[in-house]
């Protein structure tokens, strides 16, 4: 765990700081993500950290990625797909009980196929690919070292709470917004417990951030886009809404989040 922790850091490091050297594009502009540079910033701290994990996995356990739930096999696509749709749920129902409520808006965007060739796809790309890299860290590789030195429930909790904490440096970062999204991701651990699939877990991560940015025009974790095919506003409390932080702070998120991630554990027990 140790040895993983310092690698990936020292990963981030070296990627950001070649980057830098090498007088790259920068990935944000005036508060507005280029997607090209960021697509191949995720391939390399994704790409980077895949190899860090399997060479550990193989170095102390002799085991292969399958045993973090990353096996490479047709099951992959199907819980890939599958999690895609559920990772969308819960998204959708925020944004319609939000108009139907009242307190949400939504129109079509402002985008035409060039805007969807050169900024919209290759966002999704970047978005799998950094949710990729999160669940490959937290609910991959240290979930399981941490079900080793406790137990997986323990395990699904630590890593929930360390997800939650590393969206406070996001903008407009408040205590809601880190205590739903650390609810969140200790239902993602137990998740990934009972399934046995990472792979799934990608899905759900990256259809939620795509369906709220890409999809809705959503605040993400505090930051926002600058295509999507709808736009979506929110207004009145900063409870119903997540104020600064954007919807993933609001109560209402929070409620469906729990909702959705419950009955697909519930779901999974029952089949398994």
């Amino acid at each position: 765990m140790v040895a993983f922790v310092i690698l990936i850091v020292a990963l981030g490091a070296a990627v950001n700081i070649g980057w830098r050297a090498l007088g790259l594009p920068r990935m944000r502009v005036d508060g507005v993500t280029q997607p090209l540079p960021l697509l191949a910033f995720a391939s390399l701290i994704a790409g980077g950290s895949l190899l860090i994990a399997a060479v550990l996995l193989r170095y102390f356990e002799s085991l292969g990625l399958a045993a973090i739930g990353l096996w490479f096999k047709r099951r992959a696509i199907t819980d890939t797909l599958v999690g895609t749709l559920l990772g969308a749920v819960p998204v959708t129902l925020v944004v319609g009980f939000a108009v139907l409520a009242g307190f949400g808006e939504i129109k079509p965007g402002a985008v035409d196929v060039v805007a969807l060739a050169i900024y919209l796809l290759p966002m999704l790309a970047a978005s799998y690919l950094l949710a990729a890299w999160e669940e490959l860290v937290l609910r991959g590789y240290l979930l399981r070292q941490f079900s080793i030195a406790f137990n997986p429930t323990a395990a699904a909790i630590i890593t929930g709470i360390v997800f939650g904490l590393i969206h406070s440096g996001n903008p407009g970062a408040n205590w809601q917004g880190l205590l739903y999204t650390a609810i969140g991701g200790i239902l993602m651990g137990l998740l990934v417990v009972r399934t046995g699939s990472l792979w799934l877990l990608i899905g759900y991560h990256f259809s939620w951030n795509a369906t709220a940015s890409g999809l809705f025009g959503l605040e993400v974790s505090g930051m926002s886009e600058d295509s999507s095919l709808f736009a979506s506003t929110l207004s009145g409390s900063d409870w119903l809404t997540g104020g600064d932080y954007g919807f993933e702070a609001a109560l209402p998120t929070a409620i469906f989040e729990i909702l959705v991630l419950s009955a697909v554990l519930r779901y999974y027990k029952k089949k398994t």
